[in-house]
């Protein structure tokens, strides 16, 4: 009898970790959405940066969440590319025509398919900047796409011109 009640007590253990792992996993959208956060980070331009280290930083942070034939278009910016080395130059420039800026994706409509391999998300990214001395805040609609490979990564990135 005491090896069932112990038996018993280890099943229950081992049920309540499960559950609990099962339960604390993030969702596929939460993960899609980390990405993007991550990659807004990366790409956001630092007050002080130099041309290197922005590189640097672009280069290693976009390693893992950005997929090596990514497409992205941002008009203001003048940048058309395919490629992730694409991509981090012209993120890199950016630094040419802000002093500093960050980025927030807001009202994200994530979209996943079925067998859980692609997913499109459309939204609003508010880009707050200081540009030739002036501090500006500009709206933009975004659209990423990505598939899934393990992990989420981004294979496109549309940015419409400010509203």
């Amino acid at each position: 009898m005491n090896r069932r009640v112990v038996l018993l007590a280890v099943v229950a253990v081992l049920g309540a970790a499960l559950l609990t792992w099962v339960l604390s996993r993030p969702s596929e959208e939460q993960r899609v959405r980390a990405t993007l956060e991550r990659f807004v980070k990366v790409v956001a331009v630092k007050d002080g940066d130099n041309i290197i280290a922005r590189a640097g930083r672009v280069r290693s942070g976009t390693k893992e969440i950005v997929d090596d034939m990514v497409h992205v278009e941002v008009p203001d910016l003048s940048l058309r590319v395919t490629g992730r080395d694409a991509l981090v130059e012209g993120a890199t420039k950016a630094a040419l025509v802000y002093t500093s800026a960050d980025a927030e994706l807001v009202a994200l409509e994530v979209k996943i398919d079925e067998p859980v391999t692609t997913a499109k998300v459309d939204g609003t990214v508010v880009v707050t900047g200081v540009r030739s001395g002036e501090r500006r805040v500009d709206k933009r609609r975004i659209h990423f796409l990505l598939r899934k490979d393990g992990d989420w990564r981004i294979t496109t990135i549309d940015v419409a011109p400010a509203e």
